[in-house]
């Protein structure tokens, strides 16, 4: 089966910091993949570059066997790979049905003003209807027609996952979407990611809540000191003595 997503020997310095060595794994359809490591291992470094926000100093990054290391963000995203971010991100002044579709209606040229005029002309109601079940799903609903700015931090949180859905992705990138969530709505994006693993995509999550890596995922990358320290499934990457002592302390 070819990799949904590949990533091959990428490295990357920032100034004289080296923060990435030798980056190496690869994400199967229908699976999950944590990447863990303790702050600064260069874990969004990775995702960066992953997504085309940031390129690498050697290393190629492959989608469904195409090499798209050359690749702009927007054009990776059209060719399916989406990513959310660490920090929370929207436009304030959209409403949140808006930015769903916004996020479901890229430009062919990452240009700003056409996606706007091409969510401008959404009407059908098909699109509607796919807006309003990816409202249900990320239990945003009640929500549909208030501004993104006067969400809460956990509500933001589940817009990212709506407009990640709306990109309907075959590679989800998810950076920290659980940090900072109550117990009960982290349950719940554990369960809308498991689904997606489902429906035949490829997940790809960064997380320090170790109980949620062992609930989700299959597979686990550790990634010490901008190196590849260790991968496999996540439970023997979780129970390496090594790992343990070097992301835990313990």
């Amino acid at each position: 089966m070819t990799a949904a997503l590949e990533v091959r020997n990428v490295s990357k310095h920032f100034g004289g910091i080296q923060v990435l060595t030798g980056a190496s794994f690869e994400i199967l359809p229908g699976t999950v993949t944590a990447l863990i490591g303790s702050n600064g291992a260069g874990k969004s470094t990775l995702l960066n570059i992953v997504s085309g926000l940031t390129k690498p100093d050697a290393g190629e990054i492959f989608l469904h066997g195409e090499n798209i290391s050359t690749l702009p963000a927007h054009a990776r995203a059209r060719r399916g790979l989406t990513r959310t971010f660490q920090h929370v991100r929207c436009f304030k002044t959209f409403s949140v049905t808006e930015a769903v579709q916004f996020a479901g209606t890229p430009a062919t040229d990452g240009n700003f003003g056409r996606s706007l005029l091409r969510m401008a002309g959404m009407g059908h109601r098909s699109e509607g209807v796919r807006v309003d079940e990816i409202l249900a799903t990320c239990r945003l609903e009640s929500r549909a027609d208030a501004a993104c700015g006067s969400l809460s931090y956990g509500e933001t949180k589940l817009l990212m996952l709506a407009q990640s859905l709306a990109c309907n992705a075959a590679v989800q990138c998810f950076d920290e979407l659980c940090a900072g969530l109550e117990p009960a709505l982290i349950e719940h994006v554990e369960g809308v990611m498991q689904d997606l693993a489902r429906r035949g995509m490829a997940v790809l999550f960064i997380e320090h809540n170790l109980q949620v890596v062992r609930n989700l995922a299959q597979h686990c990358v550790f990634l010490h000191q901008g190196c590849m320290y260790r991968q496999g499934t996540t439970a023997t990457v979780l129970e390496d003595p090594e790992v343990v002592r070097l992301y835990l302390g313990q």
